[in-house]
């Protein structure tokens, strides 16, 4: 719109505001040094930020991403012993996160299979000297079978192991144990993960369902 002279467009306008605010600032020595500043920190902040997460080692995860008990029962019960026989297989996931460094087990990575706090098999996941890449996850499968393995449930644990056979589900855990170290660092980690299972009878024509289940892992070690 004009009024008898020169139009001026409203975005000629604007562009002449900012345009002076921005000279005036640069111009300006303390605003320019605080600018200065502002991205230097930011800078700085963001450096530091990503040289923590590139080199300061971050523990690994652990997870069962899938179980399977096809049989479980007492094999031997009396006053002084008591025995189980099962079958069970195992799908353990170990995930490592950190950018840049391999984590690689300096000891046998192993899963303890535990009913009412009694330890009853034990079963080798990975070998020593396993690499987990930056990352990734490895998932190590394993099967524990026996006829006659004695285990210390005591009454109490029998007395458990009734009840949760009556209902077709059985509570338990396995406890992942081993030692990493986060390549290129020198400092070896112990590996110490709990995970709580619930698990039913699957058969070859009736599978039971599984939901992932993720590991407390220890802090500390």
């Amino acid at each position: 719109m004009s009024d008898g002279g020169d139009s001026v467009s409203s975005d000629d306008c604007i562009n002449d505001c900012l345009e002076a605010c921005c000279c005036d600032c640069f111009w300006d020595a303390i605003c320019f040094r605080i600018l200065c500043a502002l991205v230097i920190v930011t800078v700085l902040a963001a450096v530091v930020t990503l040289l923590v997460f590139a080199f300061v080692p971050c523990p690994v995860r652990v997870s069962v991403e899938d179980a399977a008990i096809s049989r479980l029962g007492l094999a031997v019960e009396n006053a002084t012993a008591t025995a189980l026989a099962y079958d069970i297989s195992l799908a353990v996931a170990v995930h490592n996160d950190n950018w840049l460094m391999r984590a690689v087990h300096t000891a046998p990575l192993d899963a303890e299979l535990l009913f009412a706090g009694a330890r009853f098999a034990r079963v080798r996941l990975a070998a020593a000297g396993a690499v987990v890449r930056p990352g990734r996850m490895e998932v190590y499968h394993a099967t524990a079978v026996a006829d006659n393995t004695s285990v210390a449930l005591g009454n109490a644990g029998v007395g458990e192991f009734l009840r949760e056979s009556a209902a077709g589900v059985f509570r338990m855990e396995v406890k992942v144990v081993g030692q990493v170290r986060y390549r290129p660092h020198h400092k070896l980690h112990w590996l110490d993960a709990i995970c709580r299972l619930e698990l039913a009878l699957s058969t070859a024509t009736s599978p039971a369902m599984f939901k992932k289940v993720k590991c407390d892992v220890q802090k500390g070690h």
